[in-house]
């Protein structure tokens, strides 16, 4: 990840996540892993790639829509000891791209995004290493279990710009440029952490202004420490559009540390409201772009096996096909054996009988096995030309078959051939496995989320449904209430409680994403909450409803036990709704 951006990048994620809470850590690939933070107002994710050779943290655009591995040792070691922490601070560690978030009881995760040398390191309390994301020979040593941390050395040969006078880093730049390298090599490639895109920056507005290229960068490190400037995308569309369409060309595509102070000819930059979000969806596309690429190399080298195979099954048919005897032989012998009985004679390993297609019945020779009598012999040869005609048929059947799918596979490779975007690759894995090639057969994250949304468990839940036709879902205990509340249902369905004593939740289902539930369905699904409850006897029971998103269950607190960030109260009658859905007799609530 470039240097540069990573510096208003931790910045924002220090700024929007410290103090939130480590709700989960999820493994979505071999590289990816996502940190879901909770905050006071919102959920927050953060994505940290390892993938060698573009390696970034920063904020995620979407879901996570590919297969997810089984989760390795080291994301159940962070869950185990991160989840439910309290994020202190996100901090850049060092000059170079070493970003450590660090929780309140000391623990921290530190992500090492150099190219070719990604890491992400699970430290405890003393700052000592307890487990890494990847084992790499050149770490080691450095990053053993219990030793202290240490993030890598920065090479002597290099010159750190951070804290130097520009006039230091103008005399080193005289230098290499008497020994014949241009001032961008030397930005690029002698400064450290200046990077492509910044080199290329400082170099021109140092020639569009006619200052040193030493105190403009001095100026831009300034200013990025100071949050002034933010990172951009310099790209003719939006890229993760392109990418999911399969037209992005990573050359087009550029994240500058900084916007150019003399806008180029062409569209204006992209900038989204934050920098962890401007350095993610750059990211998202190369990387969905690559990811892409990959699944088309994959999928057509599938394709090409199982096409080189049928040739090869092809070949073999006709070869097997050649192998086979003619059966009308076998027959004609046998049929001449039963014919010529009675002038039938042996001689060695053969009985000679006249032909009967023969019109002059010239004698013809028949092979008999040993110890056979001519009538055994005719059998045995009938039996040969049924076996022998049968295994014609079928090999004739089988070259057929296997010649017509080598038609469609070649037709289909023709068609997919320059296959890009997600749609084309999703039709060619379809026609793949139409043509019983097993590709694409593991679900993605949301197939399975969707598959077990389809298939709710309603056990421990009462079903009702309101005069407007909206369903009503009632716990029976404490632990029914949780599950039905944070398992059953959906941020934006409404929740209802009678306020001031023990009962049930109640959801009222909001599949259409209103603002306000319907009057009376608001009354009916208040009135079930109160019948549900300790206040069932009163004339009169207060019930506070919410959005089931601002219900909180407090850590450490019994199931059934929540806290409301705001909330609404309504004045009804207990009562039950007339229309029951499940047979199960109403109960008071215990």
């Amino acid at each position: 990840m470039d240097n540069l951006v990573l510096i208003r990048v931790t910045a924002a994620l220090d700024e929007r996540l410290a103090r939130s809470v480590l709700r989960d850590l999820r493994e979505e690939s071999l590289h990816r892993f996502r940190l879901i933070f909770e905050g006071r107002d919102r959920t927050r994710s953060v994505l940290v790639s390892l993938r060698p050779e573009l390696p970034w943290i920063g904020r995620p655009v979407g879901r996570w829509e590919g297969p997810s591995p089984r989760p390795s040792s080291f994301a159940g070691a962070c869950r185990k000891q991160l989840r439910g922490a309290v994020l202190e601070r996100v901090e850049k560690l060092s000059d170079d791209r070493v970003v450590r978030l660090r929780f309140a009881e000391g623990r921290a995760l530190v992500a090492e995004l150099a190219t070719h040398g990604a890491n992400l390191v699970l430290l405890d309390r003393e700052g000592k290493t307890v487990a890494c994301a990847r084992r790499s020979k050149a770490a080691q040593r450095r990053l053993a279990p219990g030793t202290e941390y240490r993030p890598p050395e920065i090479p002597r040969r290099l010159l750190v710009p951070h804290g130097q006078k520009p006039e230091a880093i103008d005399r080193c730049i005289r230098r290499w440029v008497d020994e014949g390298e241009s001032v961008f090599e030397i930005l690029r490639r002698r400064l450290f952490g200046v990077g492509t895109e910044g080199a290329r920056l400082v170099v021109e507005e140092a020639r569009d202004t006619g200052r040193k290229p030493a105190t403009v960068l001095i100026d831009r490190l300034a200013s990025l420490e100071r949050g002034e400037l933010d990172p951009v995308i310099e790209a003719p569309e939006d890229p993760l559009e392109d990418a999911d369409r399969g037209v992005l060309d990573p050359s087009d595509v550029r994240l500058l540390p900084w916007e150019p102070p003399v806008p180029s000819i062409g569209p204006a930059p992209l900038r989204h409201p934050d920098p962890a979000a401007t350095a993610g969806r750059y990211h998202e596309a190369i990387e969905r772009m690559v990811l892409l690429g990959e699944r088309a190399q994959g999928l057509l080298a599938v394709l090409s096996r199982e096409t080189e195979r049928l040739r090869v099954a092809a070949e073999r048919a006709d070869r097997d096909l050649e192998s086979f005897e003619n059966p009308e032989r076998h027959r004609r012998w046998g049929e001449a054996l039963l014919a010529g009985l009675g002038r039938a004679r042996r001689a060695g390993g053969a009985a000679f009988v006249p032909d009967p297609y023969d019109p002059d019945e010239a004698e013809i020779a028949v092979p008999i096995p040993a110890g056979l009598s001519l009538q055994d012999a005719a059998s045995s040869h009938f039996r040969q030309y049924r076996r022998a005609r049968r295994g014609v048929e079928r090999a004739t059947e089988r070259g057929r078959d296997v010649v017509e799918r080598l038609g469609r596979l070649e037709r289909l490779a023709v068609r997919f051939e320059a296959a890009r975007g997600q749609e084309a690759l999703d039709a060619l894995e379809s026609a793949m496995r139409a043509e019983r090639i097993p590709v694409g057969l593991q679900p993605t994250v949301r197939a399975r989320a969707a598959a077990r949304m389809s298939r709710p468990r309603l056990e421990g839940a009462r079903i009702y449904r309101t005069i407007d036709g909206l369903t009503l879902l009632a716990g029976r205990s404490g632990r029914d209430n949780h599950r039905l509340t944070f398992k059953l249902s959906t941020p934006d369905d409404f929740w209802f409680h009678a306020q001031g004593c023990r009962g049930a939740h109640v959801i009222l289902r909001n599949e259409g994403r209103l603002a306000r539930p319907p009057a009376s369905s608001l009354e009916q699904a208040a009135a079930l909450a109160a019948w549900f409850s300790q206040a069932r006897e009163q004339g009169f029971v207060e019930v506070q409803w919410t959005r089931r998103k601002n219900v909180r269950k407090p850590r450490g607190a019994a199931p059934g036990t929540v806290v409301l960030k705001r909330f609404e109260t309504v004045r009804v009658r207990p009562a039950l709704p007339e229309d029951r859905i499940d047979p199960a007799p109403p109960e008071k609530f215990a």
